[in-house]
């Protein structure tokens, strides 16, 4: 029995269990209690429930693009939802509801092409970052990496789930690294989107004709509720470091990397919200940067040393010292020539001293190693520490707009969490930890309270029940005016913010209904259709 009764639905049948079977073989479909179990245990869904999400009705594992399309049309003969899962980072992974289909693409992990003249690279859905990185920076490429990490799949960001990053001021957001998608509909047809369904190969995802990317995924992505993606074309970006990186150490302690010529790190701190907006925003007029983020100080300390962070955290005068870096940032600097990088440093360097900041050098900041932060940047390591202090932890705001408007719902953010500490609702992080990042080549700016808690607390649980609805309405009411979103918080902020933006909640359902009319393409994470109760038991 799973740990979550409430969240556990009816038996398959067995004709729809035999369909299934017939799809992907025998051996690819599981339905034992405990395999049902480890795909209902995710991170990042409602609070009140800790970890537990509904238990799928079975979990199926094809391995192609027609097995894909096979176990669709079984679910639609049977009126049984589904839930595409790859690398599985999140509730918006799993099933949503009961009587869920988990298509697990585990088995879909190949690197189908690189072609490094073009540079393109075509892969599966559970394909990593951090394995195509590892591919590419051989041949002096390199990709962007999403927020949620190396360790996670590009394919399911870049067609299904936001996509900033700490490389977004240089090599834009998930979506804009598109170059072609193969697309299983929530009717089990098979389309496939951009120049290479036409055989001219992976250059562009928006033809022949109008282009379809802003249907599949508008910009935050559907989590799953428009169908199954197996397969997408990425673009890559040039890397100007070496073909290996050594490293030794442990993960966050004394992690040691030789940081390679023409590339370093630097934060930047300024003394008021204002001259650190200001410099933000010259940032990205001067077309700097290879990665930049907010490090938070609190935070960093708590993800690389939870214990000593704990014993140290109320300690007095401590907190101002955290204080005293709270608007800051850092930038990763990577040159092609020597001039190129020389002039980038100085660039910067006179950005923060006009806007009265500044700017040291962050090689060793990690620890007592040298060069862990950089190496932790390009290759995205830290989002799977945020698990190290508390065991779990919750995204919330997601400004994605001016960077003025981020840098509100960061001050709205903090003001929220504040609360939420002194009511014992989350872990006392030292409140300043609003990740801040630049995208869009530094136009735009993606902002996100995170909120660390532990889901084995039933007290935390119960006072961190409301929290979605909290900084929705948050939103609307206080920062609404610059735009932004809030993912993370389901299918019904969709219908909290659309009516303060253009009503693109009523076009996002229209589209919705049109290609699954039967609402059988799990939209937990997504909008429902009118039919949002169609789906029945199998």
């Amino acid at each position: 029995m799973s740990l979550a009764t409430d969240l556990i639905g009816e038996p398959i049948g067995a004709d729809a269990l035999s369909d299934l079977r017939s799809a992907v073989g025998e051996r690819w479909v599981r339905t034992d209690p405990h395999v049902l179990d480890s795909y209902a245990a995710q991170p990042f869904h409602k609070v009140e429930v800790g970890v537990w999400i509904h238990r799928p009705i079975a979990v199926v594992m094809p391995g192609d693009a027609t097995e894909v399309a096979a176990v669709v049309k079984a679910c639609n003969r049977h009126h049984l939802r589904f839930k595409a899962f790859s690398t599985g980072w999140g509730a918006h992974a799993g099933a949503g509801f009961d009587n869920v289909v988990q298509i697990d693409l585990r088995r879909m992990n190949r690197i189908l092409e690189l072609d490094i003249e073009n540079r393109t690279i075509v892969v599966e859905p559970y394909v990593t970052c951090a394995q195509i990185q590892a591919e590419v920076m051989r041949h002096g490429l390199n990709l962007h990496i999403h927020g949620a990490g190396s360790n996670c799949s590009p394919l399911a960001n870049a067609t299904s789930h936001m996509g900033m990053g700490f490389s977004s001021i240089s090599m834009g957001y998930s979506p804009r690294n598109l170059m072609g998608i193969e697309w299983i509909l929530p009717t089990g047809e098979l389309v496939q989107v951009g120049s290479f369904a036409t055989g001219a190969g992976w250059v562009s995802p928006d033809g022949p004709g109008p282009s379809l990317r802003g249907a599949i995924r508008g910009f935050a992505g559907a989590d799953g509720g428009i169908g199954v993606f197996t397969r997408v074309g990425l673009k890559l970006y040039p890397w100007s470091g070496p073909a290996e990186i050594e490293v030794s150490g442990g993960s966050f302690r004394g992690m040691q990397v030789e940081i390679p010529p023409l590339n370093g790190s630097f934060m930047c701190i300024f003394s008021n919200l204002e001259d650190y907006g200001d410099a933000l925003y010259d940032i990205g007029y001067a077309g700097i940067g290879y990665a930049q983020f907010k490090a938070a100080t609190g935070l960093g300390l708590a993800i690389g040393e939870p214990e000593l962070f704990r014993r140290i955290r109320d300690e007095p005068g401590f907190r101002e010292q955290v204080r005293a870096f709270e608007n800051q940032f850092i930038v990763i600097i990577g040159g092609h020539t020597q001039e190129h990088f020389d002039y980038e440093v100085a660039v910067l360097g006179d950005i923060v001293s006009e806007h009265n900041g500044t700017m040291n050098s962050t090689d060793g900041l990690m620890a007592t190693g040298r060069g862990g932060l950089w190496w932790a940047v390009i290759r995205n390591s830290i989002a799977p520490g945020m698990f190290r202090p508390t065991g779990n932890f919750y995204s919330s705001m997601g400004g994605d707009e001016a960077i003025a408007n981020a840098l509100r719902q960061a001050t709205v953010g903090e003001e929220l969490k504040e609360g939420f500490i002194a009511e014992g609702s989350c872990a006392d992080d030292l409140v300043d930890n609003a990740h801040t990042l630049l995208y869009e080549n530094g136009l735009y700016a993606h902002t996100e309270e995170l909120v660390l808690y532990d889901h084995r607390d039933r007290e935390q649980n119960r006072k961190l029940k409301g929290l979605s609805d909290t900084v929705m309405h948050s939103i609307v009411e206080r920062t609404l005016g610059g735009g932004g979103f809030s993912f993370f918080a389901g299918a019904y902020a969709h219908e909290v913010l659309g009516p303060h933006m253009e009503n693109y909640h009523l076009w996002q359902r229209r589209l919705k209904s049109a290609l699954d009319p039967e609402d059988l393409s799990d939209s937990k994470y997504f909008i429902n259709s009118e039919g949002v109760e169609a789906a029945g038991h199998g």
